[in-house]
């Protein structure tokens, strides 16, 4: 793709523990603040990890009518309420696009998934069953709302790859464009906090007791957060005839498979290191060009250690220049939605001049001896920037975001 060929970023829209809008989300990035509390959703007194990022201060019923509502999953409403934000910061209305070219691309690891339970529940409780409560059940009907009230007549796209999903969602959107077959593409991701998701992973042994601790030496693992990111995609020709004004530019992503366990991460980051070179390569850029990395950084021990062997084995010395940190400390794990949101983090440091801590950082590790950021934020300038997420199975994708003025 050459320089008059550009995607251009013109909105983004984000409800989160961290903030429902970019302002908010922004400042709390800036000032390091962590969204962890004790769970609220459900009984939590069965499980070892209590603590999690709940988008606390997002009310459903400001956004939807009651009558809405009662076919709606929160994860729905997570998600429309983002694309709304996305589209009105993007300036756009019915008419400002050719609704056969607008596409929709999501990530999600459960979908409709807390309506399910519910109705499972309730069907098994009463005997009786209520098939309104699985309209947003599968994983494309949050994207097919969107594509209704938008009235997008393109591809509607769930991928469903764990934490990779919103990265592998934005980069698949984006090739929409650059094939020709999309003008305009929503892309993004959003997830819940579900009382099946937070079981499963304390089954697994990796989520915390406390605070989310990424790289640091005395970490116990992640805490799950929920939310919703939505990006404006565009082509620089469509956002140029509306005289659109960007907030950033996709300059490429790359996947890869670890093919090597359904949960554990192969500790020689090979996988991962893959899947970093190949953003690079996609947008043609040099690795001395990111002079950032919002990190996967979930704060599990495998994890960590891994990630940091993967930066270093593809940017070499640079990679001692470069600002990592992981905005999962503050905001959570929103596992499908992560590279979504994370995108979004990134375009608020560009957007306000600093580069994001990792915050609850006390200890150094041996193993993990980058520049994570620790616990403040930092004044700089964003140019490029590289957002890593990899998930279970050893889904991995990177994505690469540039500044309005890197050229």
């Amino acid at each position: 793709m050459n320089k008059m060929d550009q995607i251009w970023i013109t909105g983004v829209g984000i409800v989160s523990a961290s903030g429902n809008d970019l302002e908010s989300f922004a400042r709390a990035l800036r000032s390091g603040e962590d969204a962890a509390q004790p769970i609220t959703a459900f009984n939590t007194s069965e499980v070892r990890g209590r603590m999690g990022c709940e988008a606390r201060h997002f009310c459903p019923e400001e956004h939807f009518s009651r009558r809405e509502l009662r076919r709606m999953d929160r994860g729905s409403t997570l998600l429309v309420a983002a694309a709304r934000a996305a589209m009105d910061m993007a300036k756009l209305r019915i008419g400002d696009y050719n609704p056969e070219r607008a596409a929709v691309s999501l990530g999600t690891t459960l979908g409709g998934m807390i309506e399910a339970t519910n109705y499972y529940g309730h069907l098994n409780n009463t005997g009786k069953a209520y098939v309104t409560q699985l309209i947003d059940y599968p994983l494309y009907a949050a994207g097919a709302r969107v594509c209704n009230e938008y009235g997008l007549l393109g591809a509607n796209i769930a991928f469903s790859t764990a934490c990779s999903s919103a990265n592998i969602a934005i980069g698949v959107g984006a090739d929409m464009i650059r094939l020709g077959e999309a003008d305009l593409v929503l892309v993004g991701g959003f997830d819940t906090m579900a009382k099946m998701t937070v079981a499963g992973f304390n089954v697994l042994r990796n989520v915390s007791s406390e605070r989310c601790r990424p790289f640091d030496k005395n970490r116990q693992g992640l805490v799950l957060g929920e939310g919703a990111g939505v990006l404006v995609l565009e082509s620089e020709a469509h956002a140029r005839r509306r005289n659109a004004i960007p907030l950033a530019r996709f300059l490429g992503y790359g996947m890869s498979s670890d093919a090597y366990h359904m949960t554990a991460p192969d500790v020689t980051g090979k996988g991962p290191s893959r899947a970093i070179a190949a953003a690079i390569s996609d947008a043609g850029i040099a690795t001395q060009d990111i002079n950032y990395i919002n990190a996967h950084g979930t704060g599990t021990t495998h994890n960590d250690a891994a990630e940091t062997k993967a930066i270093k084995r593809v940017l070499g010395e640079h990679a001692a220049n470069v600002a990592v940190s992981s905005t999962k400390s503050m905001h959570g794990h929103t596992l499908g939605a992560a590279g979504a949101i994370e995108a979004i983090a990134i375009i608020a440091g560009m957007q306000g001049g600093f580069f994001p801590p990792t915050v609850n950082y006390q200890q150094p590790d041996p193993n993990c001896d980058l520049d994570y950021v620790p616990n403040q934020a930092r004044d700089g300038h964003i140019s490029v920037a590289l957002s890593n997420n990899f998930g279970f199975g050893g889904n991995n994708c990177s994505i690469l975001l540039g500044n309005t003025d890197y050229v």
